[in-house]
């Protein structure tokens, strides 16, 4: 709403309150169909999302109304329920190792109403759990759209820094590396409170260009917040860095950023093994289970997991990162987001022996 230039911003501040009490009170007197509505002990929970939907990698707006069904209004139906403090909880069911979203709900300018700002790593099926109170549960099921399938994106909440030292790093020669977690609704502040996920703070995936390089990282985690990786890139090109971690209570983030290295073109070996698929094509945008043709006899846990499959689209922009299912095989619950091909890297550990196989993987 726009502010009326005439008002005092006191008066302008009453006109938006009244204004979300007006919003509130007619959301509450629409017909229930339109909102997904759970009862919560004695209390009505109204799930209100945004019209567009919900998207993976950017701030979403989740807002709730509770109403206090032992407490009848005569013009609402019930009370709102005001002076609460909801706990949000939002994972995913078909992928139970993913670090949880968690946060005390914060109250909206209308008496009832709450709002929590996720962000999604990818999308998906989701589930949110809002606990009134102790013993009064509602639970939601949310649908996440990719990334990249909105015409106006929102700013991402978080985002990664990164300094290179020397600034113009050479092909061959040592590059220290130093990563910061910045977060917009801290004023940019660098985040220092990380959540352990596979064993590790921060996983670090590093790529060229054209996918013909790769390596998976552990920066070394610093008192400040940052973290510190000593590298040689073995070619010149473009390179791009993803970030895997999980600020506390945020859940999993995949986070990039690009560095340039120069240096003589010489062609990149090839290090690892080639994996073939029995399967030419996969679905983009449906959560899969694909199990990988390797030896399972002797698995052993590797991070936390007993494999992982890293996969990046052609654009050298989307990145996936999959965790074996609990039926103990090579068996990986998947989501490609965009149709494309897909490079692919197959992680896993037998008798304290590290195998990474690349492997393509084509999605429509």
């Amino acid at each position: 709403m726009a502010k009326n230039p005439n008002l005092s911003p006191s008066a302008n501040k009453a006109r938006a309150i009244i204004l979300a009490c007006l919003l509130s009170l007619t959301a509450a007197l629409a017909p229930a169909a339109e909102f997904p509505t759970q009862t919560a002990g004695h209390y009505r929970v109204t799930l209100r999302l945004p019209p567009e939907g919900l998207f993976a990698q950017e701030e979403s707006q989740i807002e709730f109304r509770i109403e206090d069904l032992s407490r009848p209004d005569p013009l609402t139906g019930y009370t709102a329920l005001v002076r609460a403090t909801p706990q949000a909880v939002i994972d995913m069911p078909a992928m139970p190792r993913m670090p949880q979203f968690t946060e005390t709900a914060h109250a909206e300018p209308a008496p009832g109403d709450y709002g929590i700002h996720p962000t999604f790593a990818h999308g998906g099926e989701f589930r949110l759990r809002l606990a009134v109170e102790p013993g009064a549960l509602a639970e939601f099921a949310l649908a996440v759209n990719d990334a990249g399938v909105r015409r106006k994106p929102v700013p991402p909440r978080y985002t990664l820094e990164l300094i290179a030292s020397p600034k113009k790093p050479k092909t061959g020669e040592p590059v220290e590396l130093s990563l910061r977690v910045r977060d917009r609704d801290e004023r940019g502040n660098t985040v220092t409170g990380f959540e352990t996920v596979h064993e590790k703070l921060l996983h670090l995936i590093l790529v060229r260009r054209d996918l013909t390089h790769f390596a998976h990282e552990h920066p070394r985690p610093n008192p400040d917040g940052s973290f510190t990786l000593q590298y040689t890139f073995p070619a010149p090109g473009e390179y791009r860095l993803f970030a895997d971690t999980a600020p506390q209570g945020a859940g999993s983030q995949i986070l990039s950023a690009n560095l340039t290295v120069s240096g003589k073109s010489d062609d990149l070996p090839q290090p690892f093994a080639a994996l073939t698929l029995t399967s030419a094509t996969w679905p983009a945008r449906k959560t899969i289970p694909i199990r990988m043709p390797v030896e399972e006899k002797t698995l052993e846990p590797w991070l936390g997991a007993i494999g992982h499959l890293l996969l990046i689209h052609e654009d050298a922009q989307t990145f996936v990162h999959a965790h074996p299912d609990d039926s103990g095989t090579l068996t990986f619950l998947t989501r490609f987001p965009k149709p494309g091909m897909y490079r692919g890297w197959l992680q896993y550990q037998t008798a304290g022996q590290l195998h990474t196989l690349t492997l393509t993987m084509h999605a429509e």
